[in-house]
């Protein structure tokens, strides 16, 4: 058992993945505040049920993956954790709050069932354990982690900072700052000094950060982010597993960074995403919240529709995947326009000849991507006649519709592209093939580029039709802005037999058996909000897709701790082997 006590909240997230329920609204949420730019939600209830009423239990996941002593030790774990205190029936958020780019943190909130039990618990498992008490909250300082772990009766928060500047970046967040104003570089240069400086700097840190819990547990109403519609419909919704986001607190502690109309801009507008493992497939749900800025850029340009056209004369009856769009561009630059970044590109622009608006009025945004015949072959290896190389190929299409001819045929002409193409007649052709470059047609209708010459020569006919498509998904499309499939059976199905390891044949016969295909639908903006869905179809349409994917990873999970025990025996077996040769 580790003395980090982040392992103790972890496992009670896993825990209530696994066994528990949750109230129909969630109690915890009251704890998140607005300043939460991200916000994870595990509706246990939901989940426990689709696994537990299929006969998956901790003991048996247990078993399948792990040998007999590990796997004790891990049921000792399990049950230290049933026995923290900590509520695994209830929910369970992550949030990542910005309140600063030196006071961001991350906290985890969960329910608590007995305070005397999660007491002891904390004491058995936290290096120099000093209960500190508040008004009407109790709290651990976990010193090596820079963390706080504050509870009451009914809730338990887990409180660390984290450096937001970092976070952002893509970077890995480093410790908090110990107070603000002092960066984590300082904390550790800190164990040099002498010891009433790092005692000073020590307390500073934990004080924010108890000050921060303190503030948690006491939110007013109006400071939650309950009172956020989007997070609030989320919550209503119940799903098995929800995300929500809102930028605005994200890009607020970025504010010399970003341009000034920016928070005007994205102000009220959030992103938020519900997940439910169904039988047979996996849904996702999302809906895009928009502010009165972007909703006025919305209305002005209406709804540019995907156009199917485009995707039905595709000429394969046998198409791997597809995404039809329809974008207004012109919404960009706006967009731009508003945050007065306008000047700087269209300076940029200036020695082409062209104007931001020339290049978004060129282009009508109806676009289509089809991929199709989809192939894994062996070719000999021109280097190594006597070896061969495997090679995915495919037959694909892009094509993009013609908007403004004025502005299309200006920016064909202007210095950027015009030594590029030279126009004959209502075609544009290269003025150089050069080898490798897919085939390419360009008139002032539409621009398409296509893996081969036939396949261009085909689409542009307009004669064939595409086959094979699901037609009820394909109605679907029709009047909304964006619609995507993948046929995940035909890829995986195309993956060699002789490229699988023998011992892993069982294996990729499951996987293969998994998934059927995968779409996305996005709908029309409604003047406030647009939605889009996801669907993950299984090939077992009987059984829960949780439960199947649960079953997948614990076969891969026993694959790779059977094949460990292999390369370490054959490996005693080479030394062996070795030492009676000398």
């Amino acid at each position: 058992m580790t003395k980090n006590i982040s392992k103790v909240l972890l496992t009670a997230v896993t825990a209530a993945v696994v066994f528990s329920a949750c109230s129909k609204l969630p109690e915890q949420s009251k704890y998140i505040p607005k300043t939460a730019g991200v916000v994870l939600n595990i509706n246990s209830k939901e989940i426990s049920k689709k696994l537990i009423t299929n006969g998956i239990t901790m003991d048996k996941l247990f078993t399948a993956v792990q040998e007999k002593d590990t796997a004790n030790a891990a049921a000792k774990a399990w049950k230290d954790a049933e026995n923290s205190g900590v509520d695994l029936q209830s929910n369970f958020f992550l949030s990542v709050v910005f309140n600063s780019s030196q006071q961001s943190y991350v906290s985890m909130t969960g329910g608590l069932k007995d305070a005397t039990k999660f007491e002891a618990y904390l004491k058995k498992n936290i290096a120099n354990y000093s209960l500190k008490t508040k008004k009407d909250f109790q709290y651990v300082w976990e010193e090596d982690q820079h963390a706080v772990i504050g509870w009451n009766k009914e809730t338990v928060i887990y409180v660390k900072g984290i450096d937001a500047d970092k976070l952002k970046s893509g970077m890995p967040g480093g410790a908090a700052p110990a107070y603000p104003g002092t960066d984590a570089e300082a904390v550790d240069s800190a164990v040099a000094a002498p010891a009433r400086v790092v005692t000073s700097v020590a307390s500073a840190e934990e004080d924010t950060w108890v000050a921060e819990t303190d503030h948690l547990f006491h939110l007013k109403k109006e400071e939650t982010a309950g009172t956020i519609e989007a997070f609030k419909d989320l919550l209503k919704g119940d799903a098995d597993v929800s995300v929500y986001m809102n930028p605005e607190p994200i890009y607020s502690t970025q504010a010399t960074m970003i341009p000034a109309n920016l928070k005007e801009i994205i102000s009220g507008s959030y992103y938020t995403g519900a997940v439910n493992f169904d039988k047979g497939k996996i849904v996702m749900e999302g809906s895009s919240y928009v502010g009165k800025e972007l909703a006025a850029i919305y209305k002005k340009y209406g709804t540019q529709e995907a156009d199917l056209d485009m995707l039905e004369k595709y000429p394969s009856s046998n198409i791997t995947g597809f995404l039809v769009y329809g974008f207004d561009f012109r919404m960009l630059g706006d967009i731009i326009k508003s945050t007065g970044m306008d000047g700087i590109v269209n300076m940029t622009l200036h020695s082409s000849g062209l104007t931001m608006d020339d290049i978004l009025a060129a282009f009508k945004g109806q676009m289509v991507f089809v991929a199709s015949d989809f192939a894994v072959s062996k070719k000999p290896n021109p280097y190594f006649p006597e070896d061969s190389i495997t090679n995915p190929s495919a037959k694909w299409i892009f094509a993009m519709k013609v908007g403004d001819k004025t502005a299309f045929n200006k920016v064909m002409a202007s210095p950027m592209l015009g030594g590029m193409f030279t126009k004959q007649g209502d075609h544009y052709v290269m003025t150089q093939q050069m080898p490798g470059v897919p085939s390419v047609s360009i008139t002032d209708k539409l621009v398409t580029v296509a893996s081969d010459n036939d396949v261009l020569t085909q689409y542009l006919d307009g004669k064939s039709k595409a086959g094979g498509l699901d037609n009820s998904f394909v109605s679907k499309i029709k009047g909304n802005p964006l619609g995507g499939y993948v046929n995940v059976e035909k890829i995986v199905n195309n993956i060699p037999d002789e490229e699988v390891p023998a011992d892993g044949k069982e294996l990729a016969v499951q996987f293969k058996n998994l998934l059927k295909d995968a779409t996305i639908l996005s709908e029309k903006f409604d003047g406030k909000v647009q939605r889009s869905h996801m669907v993950l179809n299984f090939k077992n349409e009987n059984e829960n897709s949780l439960v199947q994917l649960v079953n997948l990873g614990t076969n891969v999970a026993k694959y790779m701790q059977d094949k460990k025990k292999k390369e370490a025996a054959e490996a005693i077996t080479a030394d062996t082997t070795a030492a009676i040769v000398h």
